[in-house]
């Protein structure tokens, strides 16, 4: 019995194995079919339009899904290198921005400085403004010079406040420096912007140091207009690969995105393979049965797979698997069928011995019944005796009295 049940399962196992196989067959064999019927240059489409048609609107589906992920995948690459590339250039930016103004406030202190009344047109409010914050500075460096002599010949206490003033002092004096530096800055960016110093560097008007400082500040300016374009063909990059992400519903989620078009392409190959199955499938049953044999006759008929046309090899083979499918089927069902009667059998035995055991109760207690009826007739016959025996004395007791 283990061995049959043994048996069993590797009859099982070969009968998965064989129907895994015939499976596939049907998939690749049903793909032939379905690209042959698709390619014009086929004779004898072997199946309907419609299901053609059917296969080539979900292969483009798959094809569109596919190149889909590819296209968000590149995008979200390039936008990534764009905006590695972004943070590189704000990093340059920030440095040549720094570098410009540091420069527009050594040229604004140098105009400063050799101003005349012939500059009043474009730089007076400048002049002027950095003059009253000059004067200030210079007041309270002076104050700065006379609390630190104080602080000399100041006692403990005194040094503590004189100490307060010197910090209070050296922050006015700071805010009041940094006043100077920022409207200079903004003197010379008008200048530069108005074109006024390039006119006057071109006359050769400059003194030699500002002809210097407007040297740099040309190279600079060109940084930064390179800079410029570089940002403007940036943000137009950018934009190109928004618009990519955008076209395929991807701009707020790509990999969320590409998550749903590979379930859309995973439940496209199901359909394809179902359609490629089931066309192989009917296929096989115009000219092969269940169990792989012919319908059109066997070869003592005169018929054999090459008459099958163009795809008698797919015929034969499929016919094969179908064959040895039937035939393990069988082989189970021979043994299940025959451990049932095992099984049956070691049932009946059973209880072909229970039925002997009752009966031979049966037979006992029948026995005991006949006994207990022959004492019962005893009883009745013993009780008749004596009651006719009591009436005999009690009519003779009656005679006495």
């Amino acid at each position: 019995m283990d061995v049959q049940r043994k048996s069993i399962q590797n009859l099982t196992d070969s009968l998965d194995a064989t129907r895994e196989e015939l499976s596939l067959l049907y998939r690749s064999f049903g793909e032939k079919l379905l690209q042959d019927s698709a390619d014009p240059t086929v004779p004898g489409g072997a199946l309907p339009v419609d299901r053609v048609d059917t296969w080539r609107n979900l292969m483009s589906a798959r094809e569109l899904d596919t190149q889909a992920i590819l296209d968000i995948k590149a995008a979200v690459a390039r936008q990534q290198e764009l905006q590695q590339f972004r943070r590189e250039l704000d990093k340059s930016r920030l440095g040549i921005e720094s570098h410009y103004t540091d420069q527009l406030r050594d040229a604004g202190k140098a105009f400063y400085e050799t101003y005349t009344e012939d500059d009043s047109e474009f730089f007076a409010s400048t002049y002027e403004k950095a003059s009253v914050e000059g004067s200030a500075v210079l007041s309270l460096e002076s104050r700065l010079e006379s609390l630190r002599s104080e602080l000399e010949s100041a006692g403990f206490l005194g040094k503590m406040v004189i100490q307060f003033k010197i910090s209070s002092t050296e922050s006015a004096l700071r805010q009041h420096q940094g006043k100077i530096r920022q409207i200079l800055a903004d003197g010379a960016r008008d200048l530069v912007e108005s074109g006024v110093l390039e006119k006057k560097f071109e006359a050769g008007e400059l003194a030699e140091q500002l002809s210097s400082i407007m040297t740099s500040l040309r190279e600079t300016t060109a940084k930064r207009e390179e800079m410029k374009k570089r940002e403007g063909d940036l943000e137009s990059d950018l934009a190109q690969v928004k618009q990519t992400l955008q076209a395929f519903h991807a701009e707020s989620n790509p990999l969320r995105r590409m998550d749903e078009l590979h379930a859309q392409i995973n439940d496209t190959d199901k359909r394809i393979e179902t359609l490629a199955v089931i066309s192989a499938r009917e296929y096989c049953d115009k000219f092969l049965d269940e169990d792989g044999f012919s319908i059109l006759g066997s070869r003592g008929d005169g018929n054999d797979f090459s008459d099958m046309g163009m795809y008698s090899r797919q015929l034969e083979n499929i016919s094969a698997l179908r064959k040895d499918i039937s035939r393990i089927r069988r082989q189970i069902e021979i043994l299940e069928s025959t451990l049932r009667m095992d099984s049956l059998d070691r049932g009946i035995q059973s209880m072909e011995r229970t039925l002997g055991e009752y009966e031979r109760k049966v037979a006992h207690y029948q026995e005991l019944m006949e006994t207990q009826r022959r004492n019962i007739q005893a009883a009745h016959e013993e009780r008749a005796a004596l009651e006719e025996s009591r009436q005999i004395a009690e009519k003779g007791l009656s005679d006495i009295r």
